[in-house]
């Protein structure tokens, strides 16, 4: 079984959002034939907005709620390509202004949302902070589980103030065993705050190598597991005047939208530093049988038909599960939802490998 997955690589045009929510669409359905099969298509951060704005009142023209155009347009490509579609947005919720991913699912029906936890410098100046990152357990249309969710920032110590190996990001889905991690990003080139000097044009490449050596150093905690990330980031240019900085210095986005195995942090697919695109990439999900070993089984059944849950025999059982799981666990290979109880006995990610 594989994971098919779709990375929308765009360079919207500041505040034109129909236009370049029109433009999507049409690259999407340009591609369509190709894009069969997919489970999964992922858009950059704040896709067809722009990503400068310098006050609320000046983003105020393009935020939307969870049931705009944006999210309806989200809708329509999930049921037109059957597949989850995740997009970054910025939205108004309860009084609040986030910069947001929205999650449909195949179907056209909305999953979540997920709020930008670490705010850039230029979310603060109209955006309010997300309460936490987000794993799910489960995500209806994909064959691979938990989901964990993240949004450029995220992945970088809070305010860059935090020392860098607290990995809050990729702690916090080391701890809730998520193994798909989508990234929606509008990353930069340079802060907003860096000297005029540290704007000087870089080669495509180097551009990408800088930028997936960046990602991949952030993610450390998960490399050696069974994780994958996929990430969309946007490419072009914006004015920092956009910021209400009193400047002619351009800000450029890194494009290299890509899907990394983490566990030898290999670069499957990835797309240039510069020019709009449409990745798709196959990645390899553990079937059935290569799951859950046969000792694993026998140890369930055995502890399942044991004569009472006080008995030696029980106990003994339990205990050698209980030290599989462990040691499965530690290697990601699954997830221990609970000790085994009568004929109840556990949940397990069933997207994992074999214990070698």
């Amino acid at each position: 079984m594989c994971l098919r997955v779709a990375c929308l690589q765009v360079n919207p045009v500041h505040g034109k959002v129909a236009e370049n929510r029109a433009r999507a669409r049409e690259m999407l359905e340009r591609r369509q034939k190709e894009l069969q099969g997919v489970h999964l298509l992922v858009l950059p951060e704040m896709a067809f907005t722009g990503y400068h704005w310098r006050s609320k009142e000046h983003i105020s023209e393009v935020v939307e709620t969870s049931k705009g155009p944006t999210s309806q347009w989200c809708k329509e490509v999930a049921k037109m390509l059957r597949c989850v579609v995740c997009c970054g947005l910025p939205l108004s919720y309860r009084r609040r202004l986030v910069n947001s991913m929205l999650v449909v699912g195949p179907k056209g029906t909305f999953v979540t949302r997920v709020d930008k936890v670490h705010l850039y410098e230029s979310d603060k100046t109209w955006a309010e902070p997300g309460k936490s990152f987000k794993s799910l357990e489960r995500v209806e249309g994909l064959p691979i589980a938990p989901v964990g969710f993240g949004i450029c920032m995220d992945i970088n110590p809070l305010d860059f103030k935090n020392p860098p190996e607290m990995f809050e990001f990729a702690n916090f889905h080391r701890e809730k065993g998520s193994r798909l991690l989508i990234f929606t990003s509008a990353w930069c080139k340079n802060h907003p705050d860096d000297s005029p000097e540290a704007f000087r044009a870089m080669s495509d490449q180097d551009l990408s190598r800088e930028t997936l050596n960046t990602w991949l150093r952030r993610l450390g905690p998960l490399h050696g597991r069974e994780v994958y990330f996929v990430c969309a980031n946007r490419v072009g240019r914006e004015p920092l005047e956009l910021l209400g900085r009193n400047t002619e210095l351009q800000n450029q986005f890194c494009g290299t939208s890509c899907v990394i195995s983490l566990r030898d942090q290999q670069v499957l697919e990835q797309l240039s530093a510069s020019e709009e695109g449409l990745l798709i990439a196959d990645i390899p999900i553990p079937e059935l049988e290569d799951v859950l070993p046969l000792w694993h089984l026998f140890v369930v059944l055995a502890a399942a038909r044991a004569p009472g849950i006080g008995s030696r025999k029980f106990r003994g059982a339990k205990a050698s599960w209980l030290k599989g799981c462990a040691a499965m666990a530690e290697l990601g290979t699954c997830k221990v939802a609970g000790e085994p109880e009568s004929l109840i006995l556990v949940g397990l990610t069933l997207s994992a490998p074999v214990l070698t």
